[in-house]
């Protein structure tokens, strides 16, 4: 665990430096600069965009009555290619555009999938109680909500 983490934190930062050096030797500075900034604001479209299109699927998901597992990794692996792109360095930014790829995406899921214990459910409930004024409806009554009407057709007997 501890080699995990010294790799993460130390090792993959310095070969992001590393790769950006030699990169802007290549192409230039401005060149990879403007490949920086852009998929950084490629990476804050996506998230922002993102947010609404979870929020979606999971209401769609559970008014199903579904566990909603396929929505919840695809959001969350887009989730992750948009932080990819948002952070300078170029590994990441591959990294994101890679997961942005649905095939991609689904071999991540299926491996993802795979590691997770046999023993793990998802269970999903919905509540039938629902509520108005603080007092809980009948489920074969609706709610009676009192108001003034006015009827707009005509009374001379034109009803058919």
């Amino acid at each position: 665990m501890r080699l995990a983490l010294l790799l993460v934190f130390v090792a993959y930062p310095l070969l992001e430096l590393a790769l950006l050096i030699r990169a802007g030797q290549s192409w230039g500075f401005w060149p990879v600069l403007g490949v920086i900034i852009g998929t950084g604001i490629l990476g804050a479209a996506i998230l922002r965009r993102q947010g609404f299109k979870v929020a979606e699927k999971l209401s769609a998901d559970l008014n199903a009555g579904r566990a909603p597992v396929a929505p919840l990794a695809d959001s969350g692996l887009i989730f992750a290619a948009g932080t990819a792109l948002i952070s300078p360095g170029l590994i990441g930014d591959a990294l994101g555009l890679l997961l942005m790829l649905p095939p991609i995406r689904a071999l991540v899921r299926t491996a993802l999938a795979a590691r997770l214990d046999d023993t793990s459910t998802v269970v999903v409930r919905r509540s039938r109680v629902r509520r108005w004024r603080n007092k809980p409806l009948n489920p074969e009554e609706p709610p009676v909500i009192d108001g003034e009407w006015e009827r707009m057709d005509d009374d001379k007997g034109n009803r058919s």
